[in-house]
């Protein structure tokens, strides 16, 4: 595989924004390697830097090696890329614990990780103003769009260094690891060609560094896709989001969404997916498209294993023909993160919707009850004084099924 055909597939998937020099692109040699940062800014990475880590996956599969690197330091700062306001600040301490969660992480996709604290150990503040202040000029940055529309809200110089160490990463990458090409979002272009410009006034104009930006993949509110949902981030530790809810938020996705976000999120061929768009239409009520999606996704991030019991527990939830009682007690862990638990403490079936809210009135719990759309563990109630059994899963949890689609977790 040659860099055209990269470039190719990521224009088929309409993932590519931007190349500085495509022609120069398409002379480097094949052992070279692509970088993307992450800043530690939480303890995990969340679906939208997971957009980010499959494009970089996408390179490998094309024979360029891809490079994560963490940012020890730009991690403390702040981008001031079309941000409204600044960067809170991390001490060090939560720094630190962050950086070590997300190194882990990234690892785990394969990548190999550099830490870009490294490359400015024992610097001064002069050796900063005298390495990097030298080399761009500040009307050269006043120009760039990223800054100028924080300049009016106001910009502390902090932020304002945050383009010129990304610019110094891409410069060291350059030079001491064979990174040719730095990826980030449409949104970083302002910072990457800093970088760019930083390696022309040191190696002059045939210079085989690259730029390369996506386009930002937006939800239909116009807000980055996947980085949080009503109730949050959807982060990639499994501890902080279940697994389920990247699975349900995906299977969630618009029919009109749908075949972007194959192309961008999963290693499907682009002429599979067309097909796999062709049968989703002919029955768009069946989500086809999105129940391969969800799968591929959870499948990728977090293992095949987990994204089959996924498919099962949402096959369970939804299905007229299975028992709820076929879940077992490690499908009601990954459930946990998700549907919302309540703990029973003995009242009577009608108390205990109103204790946790889960009907209004007591009017409208015997509505439901009276239409029989109340069922626990797969028997249906039919009286508002029944207390409730824990028959299933070792007997310490039942599901509760309202309607057709809310489900709550009775704990023991």
């Amino acid at each position: 595989m040659n860099h055209k055909e990269l470039i190719n597939d990521l224009k088929n998937r309409n993932i590519l924004n931007n190349i500085a020099n495509e022609e120069k692109l398409y002379l480097l040699d094949k052992n070279i390697s692509v970088y993307a940062g992450f800043d530690p800014t939480a303890k995990s990475l969340h679906l939208g830097n997971y957009i980010q880590i499959a494009t970089l996956l996408r390179f490998k599969q094309f024979g360029i090696k891809p490079i994560a690197i963490i940012g020890g330091i730009t991690g403390m700062i702040g981008d001031p890329s079309f941000r409204s306001s600044e960067r809170q600040y991390l001490d060090e301490k939560v720094l630190l614990e962050n950086k070590a969660a997300i190194i882990k992480q990234l690892k785990s996709f394969d990548l190999e990780v550099i830490d870009n604290l490294d490359f400015y150990k024992g610097w001064t503040i002069v050796d900063f103003l005298r390495n990097i202040g030298t080399l761009i000029n500040v009307n050269y940055l006043l120009n760039k769009e990223n800054i100028a529309t924080r300049l009016e809200q106001g910009l502390s110089f902090t932020e304002f260094s945050y383009t010129l160490l990304q610019g110094w990463d891409f410069k060291t990458l350059y030079e001491k690891y064979n990174v040719k090409i730095q990826l980030g979002g449409s949104d970083q272009w302002g910072n990457i060609t800093t970088g760019l410009e930083m390696i022309r006034k040191l190696y002059g104009e045939k210079n085989d560094a690259v730029a390369i930006v996506a386009n930002l993949l937006l939800d239909e509110s116009g807000k980055k896709f996947g980085k949080s949902t009503g109730g949050g981030s959807l982060w990639l530790d499994k501890e902080l989001t279940s697994p389920y809810s990247i699975y349900q938020f995906l299977l969630n996705q618009s029919d009109e969404k749908v075949n972007e976000l194959l192309n961008w999120l999963t290693f499907l061929d682009v002429n599979e997916i067309k097909q796999i768009i062709i049968k989703h239409n002919e029955n768009k009520a069946q989500r086809y498209a999105q129940k391969i999606l969800a799968y591929e996704v959870v499948k990728d991030i977090h293992s095949k294993e987990i994204a089959c019991q996924c498919k099962n527990i949402s096959d369970i939830l939804f299905s007229k023909d299975k028992k709820i009682s076929s879940l077992t007690l490690d499908d009601i862990s990954l459930l946990k993160g998700f549907l919302p638990l309540y703990k029973y403490n003995g009242e009577i079936f009608i108390d205990f919707l109103k204790n946790n809210n889960i009907v209004s009135s007591n009017r409208e719990a015997r509505e439901f009850i009276s239409k029989k759309t109340f069922i626990i563990d797969d028997f249906i109630v039919n009286d508002e004084n029944t207390k409730i059994e824990f028959n299933n899963f070792s007997k310490k949890y039942a599901i509760l099924k309202k309607g057709k689609k809310e489900f709550f977790i009775i704990q023991k």
